[in-house]
């Protein structure tokens, strides 16, 4: 059977764990908020908040590291705030995100059967799905965007856990050579509940 078919199964249908040829699949249901800004809008501090929802399934044949493939809902942007307090968006961009993630683990619980602890390093391809912005020409935004990130998990049962994860995109998310825009580059911090099957 096709590896990407059972990739697409375990997505729609995630197993408590399923091994196949001595192999383990595992599905991972996340939720978290995203603190997000602009590097280039003139504003400063990760004031934009997000939804960071969706899924994830692991591959693990090794006791020390597993490759995951996550599928993400994630709002991102800039926001400002007012005299009185209350946040402004300067650009609110929708995407849907595919990370692939090496994740270290260690710190064995041998009665529970599951690693405690985890550092994470990756790459993510994000969709634009829909964005708005009080200056900028949403047109001009470009569709595609390739960023990397790094993170850090701590799993406190085998069903639950919380992970905190920064990302950062390689290219700039606005082309306008008019607007003489050096750089505009999105970058946030996610913090997030991870559920395990």
């Amino acid at each position: 059977m096709d590896k990407n078919l059972i990739v697409c199964l375990l997505l729609a249908f995630p197993p408590t764990s399923c091994v196949i040829y001595g192999q383990k699949f595992i599905a991972t249901a996340v939720v978290g908020l995203n603190a997000a800004q602009i590097d280039g809008d003139s504003l400063y501090g990760f004031k934009k908040a997000g939804i960071h929802v969706g899924g994830r399934v692991s591959y693990i044949n090794n006791k020390s590291f597993d490759l995951a493939l996550e599928m993400l809902y994630s709002q991102r942007g800039s926001s400002r705030l007012f005299s009185n307090n209350k946040p402004a968006d300067l650009i609110s961009a929708n995407y849907i995100e595919f990370p692939l993630v090496i994740n270290l683990r260690d710190w064995y619980i041998q009665d529970k059967q599951f690693f405690k602890i985890r550092a994470e390093l990756g790459l993510s391809y994000g969709y634009l799905v829909g964005i708005k912005s009080e200056k900028y020409d949403v047109n001009r935004f470009n569709k595609h965007d390739v960023s990397w990130l790094l993170g850090c998990g701590m799993r406190f049962t085998p069903f639950w856990g919380l992970g905190l994860r920064y990302t950062t995109s390689f290219s700039n998310m606005y082309k306008d050579q008019a607007a003489a825009i050096e750089k505009f580059k999105s970058y946030f911090l996610t913090f997030r509940s991870e559920f395990y099957f």
